[in-house]
């Protein structure tokens, strides 16, 4: 009896050391998995290599800003440039500061347009790497336009718009707005001139936590001072549909009724000029159909020039214009000989 319990115990000992062993084993890893991955690191190494060249310049070659552009676009087809110290302390001094006079800072439209872009490029510095995102741009817009700015995103639709509102500078080029030639000005003046001249339509909200909605409109409202162009706040809460929204802070408030708030504010400022990114971006169908009923309406019914930035092809049918911007590059401007009303257009079609 004690042999079969004897032997009994050192079958049990034997199997809990075999199901021990099964645990502490690892399978190998699969010689098709180390392919994949070493597929995958060549192929992101490849793409990184395709985008990147490297500045060759000439040791007896003098680096100016007359010059530095030609250097830069050498290679066209790469849009990310590995330079040296002296070409990259020269493009952010280029982009960053005001710029000296050179005979063009006084340079006014032309006969009926409200923005001209000459021959502007942009190029923005991280590091030692500097990435074209515009070159040799040049397009103008017409005063009372509705105009939209098309293109995929990282295009380089965003820059032009923030190149022809003042909120960046160009690397080269002339930006002339309202008769400003704006890389000329300081950005003090930069401010007075955003101010007196043209209004924004962001994404973000921003409002004031401790104002209501409708004190939340009228800082906007405030801004400008022609009393011809006041606009009833009260009536734009109503096509706005957010009456009961109007004693409301913005803690009580929706994001989307938030929203609302934020392009009112932008739009009760009446500018001469409204800069639109994206405006239905984040917003509801419903909501999008009042913002670009009233931009579509404000722009016949006062002449106010508004430029728009979309990637949704169906936004064109508003436009008077489509700039189509591809690569950093004017592609082509198209000519909307009917622009139809956005109540008569499915906004939302390409999405369904």
């Amino acid at each position: 009896m004690s042999d079969e319990l004897e032997k009994k115990e050192k079958e049990i000992k034997k199997s809990q050391s075999s199901k021990t062993n099964k645990k502490t084993i690892k399978k190998p890893r699969k010689k098709k998995e180390d392919t994949n991955l070493l597929q995958a690191i060549i192929k992101e190494e490849q793409i990184l290599e395709e985008q990147i060249s490297e500045l060759e310049i000439d040791k007896n070659v003098k680096i100016t800003k007359e010059n530095v552009f030609e250097l830069l676009d050498k290679d066209s087809s790469k849009k990310n440039i590995v330079v040296p110290k002296k070409v990259r302390k020269l493009l952010v001094k280029l982009s960053k500061r005001k710029r000296k006079k050179d005979g063009n800072e006084n340079l006014k439209n032309s006969e009926g347009t409200v923005i001209e872009v000459k021959n502007v490029s942009k190029y923005y510095v991280s590091g030692n790497i500097v990435t074209r995102v515009l070159k040799d741009v040049s397009v103008d817009i017409k005063k009372g336009e509705l105009m939209l700015i098309f293109g995929v995103s990282g295009g380089g639709k965003s820059t032009l718009l923030n190149l022809i509102s003042g909120l960046d500078r160009p690397s080269k080029g002339q930006v002339i707005v309202c008769d400003n030639n704006l890389p000329y000005m300081s950005d003090s003046k930069l401010t007075l001139f955003r101010r007196k001249h043209l209004s924004f339509i962001f994404q973000n909200y921003n409002l004031l936590a401790n104002l209501n909605a409708f004190d939340n409109v009228q800082t906007g409202a405030y801004l400008q001072k022609d009393p011809a162009k006041k606009v009833d706040i009260v009536e734009l809460f109503k096509e706005f549909e957010m009456e009961e929204e109007i004693s409301k802070f913005p803690s009580q408030m929706s994001g989307g009724q938030q929203q609302r708030v934020s392009i009112m504010r932008a739009l009760a400022k009446n500018s001469d000029i409204i800069f639109a990114d994206e405006p239905t971006g984040a917003l509801d169908e419903a909501t999008t159909k009042i913002v670009l009923r009233f931009l579509y309406n404000i722009n016949k019914e006062t002449g106010a020039t508004v430029v728009m930035v979309s990637h949704n092809p169906i936004m064109a049918q508003m436009a008077d214009r489509i700039i189509h911007v591809v690569k950093g590059r004017i592609d082509k401007v198209e000519v909307n000989q009917k622009p139809t009303h956005p109540d008569d257009i499915d906004l939302f079609k390409m999405e369904k």
